[in-house]
């Protein structure tokens, strides 16, 4: 018993950190895509580390099942948002070469 405790701790922690850098990471960052690939980077993995933590603590139910087919969900649907959000930037901006430096071969 404290042996999943402990592990879900540091799953649940693992989560939290990953979050936590991910918000002083988007302050640091100057452009918006670079926040938006970070920010939806760990919106992802620390949500699946923190809900990997509850489903251990939890054990094997009826929960866990359905925590399961959550993280499912944030495992499409996070990136795929992200991306489309990505996408609108670029075509909303003119600019956006300039910007982000790309070098055209």
């Amino acid at each position: 018993m404290t042996i999943r405790l402990i592990i879900s701790a540091l799953f649940i922690l693992a989560g939290v950190h990953v979050i936590i850098t991910a918000l002083i990471g988007n302050f640091r960052l100057n452009y918006v895509l670079n926040r938006m690939q970070g920010g939806a980077t760990a919106d992802t993995m620390g949500a699946i580390l923190i809900l990997i933590g509850i489903i251990i603590k939890i054990g094997f139910t009826m929960i866990s099942l359905k925590l399961i087919l959550m993280i499912g969900f944030f495992w499409i649907a996070s990136p795929v948002a992200s991306h489309y959000l990505a996408r609108t930037e670029v075509i909303a901006n003119p600019k956006i070469l300039e910007e982000c430096e790309v070098v055209k071969k």
